[in-house]
């Protein structure tokens, strides 16, 4: 069986021995196509393409019909439709074999007949484009976790827009190409890496034949740069109350669909009455929760109204309603076309983030609370069974 495999994949690549089939009628049976040699098709007159599309108008003539009819009666098969092939100069038939015979040997004994032109069952082909693949899906090991490619049978994320309000994302990458629709820049200066590892996991386009896929690969970005590249190779982007008042400011405005704040700071008023206003808007707000022991820089993921979440990885977490989701080992986008490993629940926030994006593609209609009551109801996350629940609690209404 891999020898055919492998067999069948050579003559696609090499499209000069693709697999084809025969064409079979509704009962079982194949057709046959059959030309035959008659002097009026030299003699048609007028636009052959007219006869093409209006077939109906064509018929095969008092000089024709008696042949194809006793052809049709020697041979046990039956007349379907024909028409003149001017290129050739012959009348073409399709006629229809019954169930149980030989096409084949049928074929052969019609075109040995002197009468006949030619013979030969009809062939069914398919174009040799297959579906993009993407190579490091394998790597991916957090969208199994998620159970996402069961997931996608019911949702990609469609249309939704998901603001990212990080240090910026690269969208000249292959795997975020046309994933940006949006962005504005409140800070300046080169680009950090955290925004792209964000956006690659939330929305990679899938089957792209470029590296990886996102939780939510149909869903658009807006890119909203409020965190500065850190002094270090390893240091972390920092954002100030100023830029992600911007940037929140930004997003509320433009009515997108979910918020991703994959970072923590100190409790903040200003900031907590933008977060107030989008789930006043209808916004689902998601944020990163930071890690245990950090008790002073739990903002904005201790706000009530965001979907807090934690890596799934090792001991529980705080808060303790936090969601939990992969964080650890996750393959993702670079800048510069590169895919790279990371950690942290700033991932986890992302994967989150991916799968609200495909709840509300599959019903626009929930609100911020039915999200988070939705993402409770699974302390270990599956975005298939959250969209099934999705779908029946629907169902039910």
């Amino acid at each position: 069986m891999r020898a055919l495999h492998i067999l069948l994949l050579i003559c696609v690549a090499l499209a000069g021995c693709a697999p084809s089939g025969v064409v079979r009628n509704d009962d079982g049976g194949t057709k046959l196509l059959v030309t035959i040699r008659y002097d009026a098709v030299d003699s048609l007159q007028g636009n052959a393409g007219d006869r093409y599309r209006r077939p109906s108008s064509y018929g095969a003539g008092p000089g024709a019909d008696p042949l194809l009819d006793a052809l049709a009666a020697e041979y046990s098969i039956t007349r379907v439709s024909g028409w003149p092939m001017r290129t050739l100069g012959v009348h073409c038939e399709v006629f229809a074999t019954a169930r149980g015979s030989d096409a084949d040997a049928l074929a052969a004994r019609l075109a040995h007949d002197p009468r006949v032109d030619s013979a030969e069952p009809m062939h069914q082909f398919r174009t040799l484009t297959t579906q993009a693949s993407d190579p490091y899906r394998a790597l991916q090991h957090s969208l199994d976790t998620l159970e996402v490619d069961a997931a996608h049978t019911l949702s990609s994320g469609a249309g939704v827009r998901v603001a990212v309000i990080d240090s910026g994302i690269d969208a000249s990458h292959h795997d975020l190409n046309g994933v940006v629709r949006a962005k504005r820049d409140f800070t300046g200066g080169p680009l950090a890496p955290h925004g792209t590892e964000v956006a690659g996991v939330i929305a990679a386009r899938g089957a792209n034949g470029a590296g990886i896929m996102g939780v939510a690969p149909e869903a658009l970005l807006v890119d909203l740069r409020a965190c500065r590249a850190g002094t270090g190779p390893d240091a972390p982007a920092d954002c100030d109350s100023y830029t992600l008042a911007l940037a929140l400011d930004f997003a509320v405005n433009s009515r997108v669909d979910v918020i991703n704040l994959s970072l923590a700071g100190p409790q903040d008023p200003l900031l907590a009455r933008l977060l107030a206003a989008a789930e006043a808007q209808g916004i689902a707000v998601v944020a990163a929760a930071p890690p245990p022991g950090d008790d002073r820089d739990r903002f904005p993921a201790s706000v009530p109204t965001v979907v807090a979440v934690a890596t799934s990885e090792g001991a529980a977490q705080w808060p303790a309603t936090a969601i939990r989701a992969p964080g650890v080992d996750v393959l993702t986008t670079f800048p510069g076309d590169r895919y790279d490993y990371g950690s942290g629940s700033s991932l986890s926030s992302a994967h989150v983030s991916g799968v609200v994006a495909l709840m509300l593609a599959l019903n626009r209609r929930l609100s911020p609370q039915q999200v988070r009551a939705l993402l409770a109801a699974h302390s270990q996350l599956s975005a298939v069974a959250v969209l099934k629940d999705e779908a029946a609690q629907v169902a039910q209404r």
